[in-house]
């Protein structure tokens, strides 16, 4: 099985992008785009999905598993309880960011209120 960065490359062959053209998709460098490539940076989920919308493949396709999950091994603290695998069903995954970003907002909007309480007493 290929590694997922070398499925990107050649995908982005097959369709006769160049990286500068991906990179500028992608908001980012052509510097910072060969770097996907060649593996030096480890992807976000919000990555993968903008990569494989632009190459018009399957987010499954490219890290080759069933197409029906997503599986986020991106976990950037080094908890060595944290073994990753976190997966994702394709087909409801819009509906669980909105629902996460939605709890991430509710959390902010409670903290800031009570740090408005305890800065009052």
């Amino acid at each position: 099985m290929l590694e997922y960065h070398k499925k990107i490359k050649q995908f982005r062959e097959m369709r006769n992008f160049t990286q500068e053209y991906m990179a500028d998709i992608l908001k980012v460098s052509q510097r910072a785009y060969s770097s996907i490539e060649n593996g030096q940076t480890q992807l976000t989920v919000e990555r993968l999905f903008e990569i494989s919308q632009t190459l018009q493949v399957n987010v499954g396709e490219i890290i080759g598993v069933d197409n029906k999950f997503i599986y986020n091994n991106n976990f950037n603290n080094n908890a060595t309880q944290n073994k990753g695998n976190l997966v994702f069903n394709q087909d409801t995954f819009e509906e669980q960011k909105e629902l996460y970003e939605r709890l991430l907002k509710s959390k902010e909007t409670e903290i800031t209120f009570l740090r408005k309480i305890i800065e009052n007493h």
